[in-house]
């Protein structure tokens, strides 16, 4: 049994290609897990983005209290139930997680022990984003529903959400321990993050 797994914070701009680098950082390193912040949605309590923004954007208003309570019990060296597969997981040396606020959630500040923020400009992020097929953008698989949707999102990050985004990255960046140029290859982003862990 570990005693402590070292938690690593991956944040940037949703399309900043977090969840791609987070795999390749559990492949490289041998004794790694996971874990996402959206895979814990339901059982999350987030507050609307434009009353978020107009009470001063505290990252403390995103609750996520069983995200919180199944990284303290792998940080200790306890294994978890995944909130999605409802398969054992089991302690490691390494924990990646993707955390938007890095520790600036106080819930999370002694949790995690290196921030790593992808650094990718917010047009890019953001079409990034737009040309991902899945179930809110399902492009040609269901064109009515994508353009909805499209239409929806277009309008909310025209209003709030590019607001949004930049209050997070005001909030991370200064107190991130690692700032990397998310326009870089995968692999040598995934390389500089290992270099910089194994420096500590």
């Amino acid at each position: 049994m570990l005693l402590s797994t070292f938690v690593i914070a991956v944040a940037g701009h949703s399309g900043a290609g977090k969840s791609t680098v987070i795999e390749n950082l559990v492949s490289q390193l041998g004794s790694a897990n996971s874990l996402s912040l959206d895979e814990y949605e339901s059982s999350s309590i987030y507050p609307s983005t434009a009353k978020w923004l107009e009470g001063g954007a505290n990252p403390d208003e995103f609750q996520s209290p069983q995200f919180v309570a199944d990284i303290t019990t792998l940080k200790n060296g306890k294994g978890i139930i995944h909130p999605l597969t409802g398969r054992k997981m089991k302690t490691a040396a390494f924990l990646i997680i993707e955390e938007p606020f890095g520790r600036e959630r106080n819930a999370l500040h002694d949790l995690i022990d290196v921030v790593i923020y992808i650094d990718v400009p917010l047009d890019i992020a953001y079409a990034r984003k737009l040309s991902r097929k899945n179930e809110f953008l399902p492009w040609e698989d269901n064109p009515d529903i994508f353009i909805s949707n499209l239409r929806e999102n277009l309008e909310w990050y025209l209003s709030t959400g590019r607001e949004f985004y930049l209050a997070i990255a005001e909030r991370v960046r200064p107190n991130c321990d690692l700032i990397i140029d998310g326009t870089l290859p995968t692999e040598s982003i995934t390389n500089k993050i290992i270099t910089a862990i194994n420096a500590r």
